[in-house]
């Protein structure tokens, strides 16, 4: 069993140049010692291979994970963050674990943002889980400033052994589904906890990626690159939850408001979103 209360599940697979910048950045985390790392590698490179068996800076658990070749994309994200999830809690002591894919860097931060927001939401039933990133422009007087969001998880998160409890119920094992699907339910019941400059870098552009534009220079890629506040130290202060936080991630991302009108309008944009990119097949 773990000695360690707090776990950093990484999944990796074939990109070995930014399987190095990422464990360059999570080295660099503040309160990083305080984590057992858990690394999800699909089997498919031996470089990857090469550089996950070479770490040694933290205590860390391999598990392999190898695919039969019709199985989908989407079945194998599914499966390895659902995999390391469950290797995280089956430590009876952990009480939070962060999920970091090969191509997101983590903030200087970010860890102690998971502490303190895990412990003031603690007894809070609707909250879901905490997330990194953010496309707002860094500013010095919004460094610590965050909302609460109706919306998914996802690019550097964090959740409790409580909420992955009930968050298991939803997230079915074996099934050919990305997991923010699944989970979707869930997740607009309650809040996810977003700070306003983002705690997280995607660095995940290229012919590798699985999602998200192509190109280095698009307007996402480069708001993160705006908003994020580095690995590199800084002296830290409290955060400050700001109400109606201005956030323009994405239509769909939407201020906390307990009320059944809100979580209402929120699914028929949901409707709305899925029915054009059905149109635009």
């Amino acid at each position: 069993m773990s000695v360690y209360k707090k776990s950093v599940v990484f999944i990796v697979f074939n990109r070995p140049d930014k399987t190095k910048e990422t464990l360059n950045a999570l080295r660099q985390v503040y309160l990083i010692e305080q984590f057992n790392l858990i690394v999800i590698r699909q089997e498919g490179s031996d470089e990857v291979k090469q550089i996950i068996d070479a770490i040694s800076w933290i205590d860390t658990t391999h598990h392999v994970i190898t695919y039969h070749s019709q199985s989908s994309v989407k079945y194998r994200i599914n499966n390895n963050v659902r995999t390391g999830l469950e290797i995280a809690f089956a430590n009876i002591d952990c009480e939070y674990t962060v999920v970091v894919e090969d191509d997101i860097l983590l903030g200087y931060d970010f860890f102690n943002f998971c502490d303190v927001m895990h412990a003031r939401y603690a007894n809070d039933k609707k909250f879901r889980a905490i997330n990194a990133f953010s496309k707002e422009p860094k500013q010095r007087d919004m460094l610590w400033s965050y909302g609460k969001f109706r919306y998914g998880i996802g690019k550097g998160w964090s959740v409790s052994r409580s909420a992955w409890n009930t968050l298991s119920k939803y997230w079915k094992p074996g099934v050919d589904q990305h997991f923010d699907y699944l989970i979707e339910e869930w997740t607009l019941q309650g809040f996810v906890v977003m700070p306003y400059c983002s705690r997280s870098l995607d660095i995940g552009w290229g012919e590798g990626s699985s999602h998200g534009p192509k190109d280095e220079f698009d307007e996402h890629w480069v708001a993160m690159r705006k908003s994020w506040v580095g690995s590199n130290p800084f002296p830290i202060e409290d955060y400050q939850c700001v109400e109606h936080l201005p956030f323009t991630w994405r239509s769909d991302c939407v201020s906390y408001e307990n009320n059944f009108s809100q979580l209402l309008k929120l699914y028929r944009l949901k409707i709305k979103i899925i029915l054009k990119k059905l149109l635009r097949r």
